[in-house]
This record gives C-alpha cells, structure tokens and sequence, in this order.
C-alpha cells in the first residue's frame, strides 16, 4: 500500500508543480495523472471503490495533454483581460471541475482505507480533510465564476485568497497523502 500512495503522492506533487521552460512543463499533468492512475490501480484488488477514481485519473492522462505546451495561468498577469469564455477558459475550468471530481473519488478511497485500518484519529483527520478541500475548493470555484462581475480590486482581493487558500488546501492533501505511505508500517 505504501507504493500506492507513493505513486499518488509523487503524482499529485507532479500536477500542482507547474514550471515551464522555453515551451514545455518540464513536470508534465499527464505524467502526474499516469502516477496517480497507477497508484490506485495497485490498490484495486483490495478496495474496488477507487475503480471511479482510477477511471478518471486514465480520462485526465489524455485530456491534460494540452496543458504541457502551454501554461495554464496564461493571463494572469493581465487580471481580467483575458476573455472568460474563451476556449482556453472553458478547458481549463473542465480540467479543474474534473481533478476536484478526483480528488473526491481519492479521499474516498482514502477514507475505506482508513475506516479498514480502524485508526480513529486518522478517521477524523481524513473526514476533515475531506470535508475542508472539497468546501474551499467549491467555493474558490464559485468566487472565480463570479468574478466577472467584480471590479479590478475586488478582482485581485478574490484571486489573491483563492490562491492562498487553494495553495494550502493542496498542501495539507499532499500531507495527507504523506501519511498514507506510511499506514503500512503502522498496521
């Protein structure tokens, strides 16, 4: 099992580290999505609830290509002056809709694995983890599909928090994560 997360947690870090040169995501999304997929894979046999994450982790492989050859925050130095609806928004508010629809299906899987274990604190730690990134996830996304609506300041105030609290939502995921590695040498 500490392979498994291992290759989910290498994965994750791999698709929330973006950084370009000349061209190319030198830590490409698709790579990311193939650890991930692979990750869940291996835990398959014992736990079959992360058949619909390991589904959409081999959907994000192909769909994600896209993002290797061009940055994903393209724009943002512009605040606002890119077109919302353009088809580069359109794709990348698919492609973030549905790494939080994997996401969900991984902590589930996280929380059968825990719930097996029968280690409660890390019960309750998962339950809120989970129940926090998917609220503040949702909410950063609703802030951004509104923001057409505020002004350049408010604009800036709204990206600047969803930034910081999406970066520390990741975060903390990765650490959960981390300690999934480990629930093998634990139990």
């Amino acid at each position: 099992m500490s392979e498994a997360f291992n290759k989910i947690f290498w994965g994750y870090l791999l698709i929330l580290i973006e950084i370009h040169f000349l061209v190319i995501d030198i830590f490409p999304d698709p790579l990311g999505y193939y650890l991930i997929f692979s990750g869940i894979s291996m835990l398959l046999n014992d736990f079959p609830i992360g058949n619909k994450a390991k589904n959409i982790a081999l959907t994000l492989i192909f769909i994600s290509i896209p993002t290797v050859f061009i940055e994903q925050n393209t724009g943002a130095d512009q605040l606002g002056q890119l077109p919302f609806l353009s088809g580069w928004s359109i794709y990348m508010t698919v492609l973030g809709v549905l790494k939080l629809i994997l996401v969900f299906h991984i902590f589930q899987l996280i929380m059968a694995i825990v719930n097996k274990h029968g280690d409660f604190s890390l019960i309750n730690r998962t339950t809120k983890t989970f129940y926090t990134y998917i609220l503040i996830m949702v909410l950063t996304m609703i802030a951004h599909s509104f923001s057409i609506n505020f002004s350049t300041d408010q604009f800036i105030v709204v990206s600047i928090i969803s930034l910081v609290l999406g970066f520390i939502m990741e975060i903390v995921l990765l650490v959960l994560l981390r300690k999934m590695r480990k629930i093998d040498c634990e139990g």
